[in-house]
């Protein structure tokens, strides 16, 4: 009888770290939502820094040259433009997902797959010469979608793809991206 009880004893301890093993490693892997968020964020704080309460992503932009398709030679014109920064800065940021993974998917071995979209309540801009000119902040203004990320989690890796808002897909190659130091930033 003692024997039995030590029996039941030991599969009782053994079931229950057993158990506690694996609701341990369930709270080491995220859901792949939750790690679709995190990759999404990663990337939307690529170029975007957060200085404040607010997102704030710089474009350094470049004017064509004059002239045409070539660089034109010699001394620049006095007052052209040598470029600018513009800073726009996006307040109360959300981010809204669905997941869109359909059963064919799963057949093809995607175990997830979603957008994952940011959006801003307003939006000012700001625009800095290299030259030390600077302008003021526009008024905040409505400004909807700023950014979408397309996520896939196939065979255990994932991929996406990313589109930037219509303002900064719009200054092309004349603009490069990048998240700004919150000092750089001028105040207002």
């Amino acid at each position: 009888m003692l024997s039995r009880i030590r029996i039941v004893a030991a599969a009782s301890v053994a079931a229950l770290a057993t158990l506690l093993v694996l609701a341990a490693s369930a709270q080491t892997v995220p859901s792949p939502r939750l790690e679709a968020q995190r990759q999404a964020n990663a990337q939307f704080e690529t170029f975007r820094a957060r200085c404040g309460k607010d997102y704030v992503v710089a474009a350094d932009v470049s004017p064509p040259p004059r002239g045409g398709f070539t660089t034109t030679l010699g001394t620049p014109v006095p007052g052209a433009s040598s470029g600018h920064t513009l800073y726009i800065a996006y307040a109360d940021v959300r981010l809204d997902g669905r997941e869109i993974t359909t059963d064919i998917d799963r057949r093809n071995g995607i175990a997830w797959r979603g957008t994952l979209a940011y959006s801003a309540a307003a939006l000012r801009q700001i625009s800095v010469g290299q030259d030390g000119t600077r302008g003021a902040w526009s008024p905040w203004q409505p400004a909807g979608p700023i950014y979408t990320v397309t996520l896939e989690l196939k065979d255990g890796s994932w991929s996406s793809r990313g589109q930037e808002m219509s303002l900064l897909g719009a200054l092309g190659r004349y603009a490069k991206l990048r998240r700004p130091a919150c000092a750089e930033i001028p105040a207002g």
